[in-house]
């Protein structure tokens, strides 16, 4: 869905306001967007004739009768979000309110240094996938990716061990181009950070975020994120939080025993953490290493000796 060619202006603020807020009377409307009342009134008939929005509830204000309050309906838009960790794709369709109605995970293994043949391969995957769905990319409203990548000139790049051989690759350009979507590209452990952050709410905290997750040759890829007062730190170029050869090879864990291999691990977490810790001061510090199983409670115990 083109939403800037869809909607005026006032209609995506009102949408916005309406989403961000999870449903506003006219009144607030009026007063958070500075537009005079008909044209709210103007907007909110055709929004309401489009079915972008609804009638939620009631609530009294100040003076007068009970106010309506409207509120962005929870399928007025969907979007896709994707995990971009190759060679594993992982895609889910949402509702308004984040809630996941369709999800699908597979494998792009072949040509891995070669992005075209990648990027190409990944759009028919999603149009197959969609198709099956009895949806298009026309249906969307937008398309976010999290990835293990760095950026730099509008591009994507990969930097690392055992990482596709990538520099500079306008992922964003080609897929808005061949779906006709506005495209989001956020570093994944941004994504997980902040996924983090809204769930236990810490809205007022210095949180430093870490993740372990597999790399293509067994190896572990460790990454970063420092979260305040409720939002990712990005930096600059959108690269803020990244560690530098925070790998764990495979050949290194080789036929360690369990407690080993949390051993190994945890030496290449500390000998980050020993300078990010000082540097951020953080309230709260959380490793995520869902890919080491049962193995995940012994690294943390190990890490905080």
């Amino acid at each position: 869905m083109d939403f800037q060619k869809t909607f005026t202006d006032n209609q995506l603020a009102i949408l916005r306001v309406l989403w961000e807020s999870q449903g506003a009377t006219r009144r607030t409307l009026e007063y958070v967007l500075g537009i005079s009342r008909p044209t709210i009134d103007k907007a909110m008939k055709y929004l309401l004739a489009e079915d972008m929005i609804v009638a939620a509830s009631t609530k009294t204000e100040v003076r007068g009768r009970p106010a309506t309050v409207f509120r962005v309906r929870d399928r007025a838009w969907l979007t896709i979000g994707m995990d971009f960790e190759l060679p594993d794709i992982a895609l889910v369709v949402c509702d308004v309110l984040g809630r996941i109605l369709h999800e699908t995970a597979f494998q792009l293994r072949e040509n891995l240094d070669e992005p075209q043949v990648v990027l190409r391969s990944l759009v028919s995957e999603i149009r197959v996938w969609l198709k099956e769905l009895g949806l298009s990319p026309a249906s969307m409203g937008g398309f976010g990716i999290g990835l293990p990548g760095f950026f730099s000139n509008g591009g994507v790049s990969f930097v690392g061990r055992n990482l596709p051989r990538w520099k500079e690759v306008q992922i964003r350009e080609y897929l808005e181009t061949e779906l006709s979507l506005p495209i989001l590209i956020l570093h994944d452990v941004h994504c997980m950070a902040q996924a983090e952050i809204d769930h236990r709410t810490w809205t007022d905290k210095v949180v430093l975020f870490l993740s372990i997750r597999p790399g293509l040759e067994r190896d572990l890829r460790i990454g970063a994120s420092l979260c305040i007062d409720g939002n990712v730190y990005f930096g600059g170029r959108g690269n803020g939080g990244a560690l530098y050869r925070a790998v764990v090879d495979g050949a290194e864990l080789g036929e360690l025993t369990e407690q080993q291999r949390v051993q190994c691990i945890a030496r290449q977490l500390v000998s980050s953490l020993i300078h990010i810790i000082p540097l951020t001061d953080p309230d709260w510090t959380v490793i995520h290493a869902k890919c080491l199983g049962d193995m995940e409670p012994g690294l943390i115990e190990c890490c905080h000796r």
